[in-house]
């Protein structure tokens, strides 16, 4: 009190301040919380992320005449540690089937080379087809792009992002380099939806079935995949450099397996399936004539032993999820085309696989 009898406003000032200063304060304590709890959150979806993966792939299902063994131990990232990711790795998706699957097979390999976390839309394509174990997230910030150097040919910088940002992939990264170090990882992402793989197998021992073979499990099955089409008809498309295999390349890969393995049986699947019965209509082979979707005839084709292929990444995977020896056409693309100054066979082509022409 002042000696008039007044009330001095000095203590109302001063709890002023206070509230004032204590607010700001909380409001700085929480900002510092969220921006020192960021990784954490990020870890604790990666550690989600982690056992997202090691769930989904307990299940085991063989049922195909495929080289390859699906291990039952679960998918898992291995050498990466949950505090080392921090960043997302996405991609546009474009193209059809094969364009979709090299895509996302990249884009696991390259997310897994950088320590960063791979994902996908709700809606991804893929997911209906294949027991995709990825997950996806809500739109994150801090986005960049990453886009190859040139069509199909392996970009090594894709395996040098910055770790500063979350990452788009843009391109169609068909290379066996960007994902060979995980190709078991890919194989388990890679298996059909049990409805789809059921209706393959059934399919593939109709097909087996209806040429009257005495024993089919004697058999050595071989994948012919031809694909004809725009490659052949489409003005553009040749002009860039895509070329179509002859009769006198499939002969000539049918008869290096059959001197392999005189027990030989082939199955063909083409967008020109007149064409290859015109003119590859011989015991112990048979054309997939349904008109099933292209999960299916690709399923089908992965139960075969072996492969070959002409052209076009449809071919070129179906060949993949059989696992076994494949051929594929030497003569693509077009010696001197534009195609041909993009195209790097030797990242392209598994090295493995074998080369032949049509001569």
């Amino acid at each position: 009190m002042t000696s008039d009898g007044t009330t001095t406003m000095a203590g109302h000032n001063d709890f002023g301040r206070f509230v004032v200063l204590s607010l700001t304060f909380g409001c700085c304590s929480i900002v510092f919380y969220v921006f020192t709890q960021q990784d954490v959150i990020i870890h604790k979806f990666a550690k989600s992320y982690l056992v997202t993966i090691t769930h989904s792939s307990n299940e085991t299902q063989f049922t195909g005449k495929n080289n390859y063994k699906i291990s039952e131990k679960p998918l898992k990232l291995q050498n990466i540690s949950t505090k080392s990711i921090n960043n997302y790795v996405t991609m546009n998706f474009k193209g059809r089937l094969g364009n979709e699957i090299f895509e996302y097979a990249s884009l696991y390999g390259i997310a897994r080379h950088n320590y960063m976390i791979p994902v996908v839309g709700d809606k991804f394509r893929l997911k209906r087809i294949f027991k995709i174990s990825l997950t996806s997230v809500k739109p994150v910030a801090n986005i960049k792009r990453f886009k190859e150097a040139k069509a199909c040919a392996f970009d090594e910088k894709a395996f040098v992002l910055n770790k500063k940002y979350n990452w788009t992939l843009s391109g169609y990264l068909q290379s066996w380099k960007y994902f060979i170090d995980y190709s078991d990882d890919i194989r388990k992402e890679l298996r059909f939806q049990n409805a789809i793989q059921a209706q393959a197998v059934q399919k593939f021992n109709e097909i087996v079935k209806a040429t009257n073979v005495t024993d089919k499990n004697k058999l050595t099955y071989i994948a012919v995949h031809v694909r004809r089409g725009d490659m052949l008809h489409d003005k553009p498309t040749v002009r860039l450099g895509y070329t179509t295999a002859n009769v006198s390349y499939v002969n000539n890969a049918m008869s290096w397996f059959k001197k392999k393995y005189p027990s030989a049986f082939f199955i063909f699947a083409s967008d020109d399936i007149a064409w290859c019965k015109a003119n590859f209509n011989k015991p112990n082979t048979a054309f997939i004539t349904q008109r099933n979707s292209a999960e299916i005839d690709m399923a089908i084709l992965s139960q075969c032993n072996h492969s070959i292929i002409t052209t076009g990444t449809y071919g070129w995977w179906s060949a993949w999820l059989s696992g076994g020896q494949t051929i594929y056409y030497k003569d693509f693309p077009r010696k001197g085309s534009g195609l041909d100054r993009l195209f790097d066979a030797k990242t392209y082509f598994p090295p493995n696989w074998i080369a032949m022409s049509h001569l």
